[in-house]
């Protein structure tokens, strides 16, 4: 119904604003960090640049409401189910790091996206994720020396 597509846009609009003002507060808080250290990219960079992002795409939806204005719109869009499934999958992983740890839950989580995503062969989808789980480790752990967490399982 048309009023159902009001409520929408309205909501559309009023998320958009809050991301809006979400994004100039990280832009804000961002200028008050610096932006180069003595080493490279200081503590300003990325908060800076995740600002810039954040305010373009609110500034997009907004634009987007004004330009759609007067069409229908299901509530569910066709891959509204596949973003929910994706939400669910990053929190299942996150569940899961305790356990698994890091290199192997963001292995796991990167061969089960591909699979639900891009609909590869299982086989593709379970070497992708051992490459990942290898490479994390390596680069992270050995040649950046950064500490990730190791889970119960200690990988």
């Amino acid at each position: 119904s048309s009023e159902w597509g009001i409520w929408m846009r309205l909501a559309d609009l009023i998320g958009g604003v809050v991301v809006l003002i979400l994004g100039l507060a990280v832009l804000f808080f961002s200028y008050q960090l610096d932006y180069y250290s003595e080493f490279g990219p200081g503590p300003g960079f990325l908060p800076l640049w995740v600002g810039i992002f954040i305010t373009g795409c609110a500034i997009y939806l907004i634009i987007d409401v004004f330009r759609k204005q007067g069409k229908a719109e299901a509530f569910f869009k066709p891959r509204t189910r596949l973003g929910l499934k994706m939400l669910i999958t990053i929190i299942i992983t996150f569940l899961l790091f305790p356990l698994l740890g890091f290199s192997i839950g963001l292995a796991l989580f990167t061969g089960f996206t591909m699979r639900m995503m891009g609909k590869h062969h299982w086989i593709s989808c379970g070497l992708t994720a051992v490459v990942t789980a290898i490479a994390i480790h390596f680069i992270f752990g050995q040649l950046l020396y950064i500490p990730l967490p190791k889970g119960m399982i200690g990988w």
